[in-house]
């Protein structure tokens, strides 16, 4: 079982079994994985194995989009017995797909501060146009000059 179940280029994928010997304690667990069919690479990582659940767990780091991955699971126990599943010679694989959620996340918020932008913009323009036309608000129609500012002196 790999987790997720649907990997992009941004994700490292789990792969997580159930292993068990009935001859003796489970020393160590490997996957050993390939991008190119077994051609000329393949690469093995070692599982963390929890013997109260019987499980192992390792990871493949995140690949390019389009990577097609076989793998396969051997166990190692005291004995020493090596026991490989390969599901039956098919191998156990996944295909990466192209991780949508960085370009997703961008585009939407562009998407937001152009919305955002534009309100501002036109929250502006309507503000001028309901503006009074004509006089300004800061100009006064009556002089002051002559004007007593002095209330409380007597002439």
């Amino acid at each position: 079982m790999i987790t997720p179940t649907s990997p992009t280029s941004s994700d490292i994928v789990t792969v997580a079994t159930n292993v068990t010997s009935s001859r003796s304690t489970i020393k160590n667990v490997t996957i050993t994985y390939t991008t190119d069919n077994w051609k000329s690479s393949n690469t093995t990582v070692v599982a963390s194995y929890n013997s109260t659940s019987n499980t192992a767990k390792g990871q493949i780091p995140a690949l390019p989009p389009s990577t097609h991955i076989e793998y396969y699971i051997t166990a190692f126990d005291n004995v020493p017995t090596k026991t490989v599943n390969d599901n039956n010679g098919s191998y156990f694989t996944y295909n990466v797909t192209t991780s949508t959620s960085l370009i997703s996340t961008s585009t939407i918020t562009y998407i937001l501060v152009a919305i955002a932008i534009g309100a501002a913009v036109a929250t502006v323009a309507i503000m001028i146009l309901k503006a009074p036309q004509g006089k300004s608000k800061g100009a006064k129609s009556t002089s002051t000059q002559g004007q007593d500012w002095n209330r409380n002196s007597s002439p």
